[in-house]
């Protein structure tokens, strides 16, 4: 093997290696901030978890800020492109609400430390999470004046709807020990849904 294709195996094998203990050091930051939450997990708890020394987390992350904000994007933008895919293929309001609510299922542990934390965490995060839901939302507005065109909902302003749905959702869970909803079942899931399409229906 030639001098300069040593070199570039050598550099190839480098990136690879730092890709791969990128990928390990956000893997384990997602498994701990699953398990204590945004707020009191440490660097140091997340370098023991990916089996790295402490440095070799602000290697890749040079802020714990930063290690967060990709915490989440590989999270939220998986889910936010399975709602996004999912919900172009129906313009129905219920079907739409109890999708949103299966998908979140999926890393529900995950969605539920994230809104308990989200008001104590930094703008720049608060504002990732909401964008990476907003094509699920333009969606969700999209049905609702569709429904406010038939005559079916109340002339209200569709983000105003989104707001309120969003809400419910969210307060949930951000008391699950409180409320007793650790894991939403589907007759919870139902009542919640009916509750919010009753509430916009047109009573006129």
């Amino acid at each position: 093997m030639s001098t300069q294709l040593f070199i570039k195996d050598s550099i190839r094998n480098r990136r690879r290696n730092k890709e791969k203990t990128r990928k390990e050091i956000t893997r384990a930051a997602i498994k701990i901030f699953t398990k204590q939450g945004f707020v009191k997990t440490s660097t140091l708890e997340i370098a023991k978890e990916a089996k790295v020394a402490h440095g070799t987390v602000f290697f890749h992350f040079p802020t714990r800020a930063e290690l967060m904000i990709e915490s989440i994007y590989r999270t939220m933008d998986k889910l936010a492109y399975e709602l996004d895919l999912l919900s172009r293929k129906t313009t129905d309001l219920r079907k739409l609400c109890r999708l949103f609510l299966r998908e979140i299922s999926i890393k529900e542990t995950f969605y539920s430390r994230l809104v308990r934390d989200l008001p104590q965490l930094p703008l720049d995060i608060q504002r990732l999470v909401f964008a990476s839901l907003s094509g699920f939302s333009t969606h969700f507005v999209e049905v609702i004046e569709r429904g406010q065109k038939k005559g079916n909902f109340r002339n209200i302003t569709p983000k105003t709807a989104v707001f309120y749905w969003f809400g419910m959702v969210n307060y949930l869970y951000s008391y699950p020990e409180l409320l007793g909803t650790k894991k939403i079942t589907k007759n919870e899931e139902t009542e919640l849904i009916d509750f919010f399409i009753k509430a916009l229906k047109n009573r006129g």
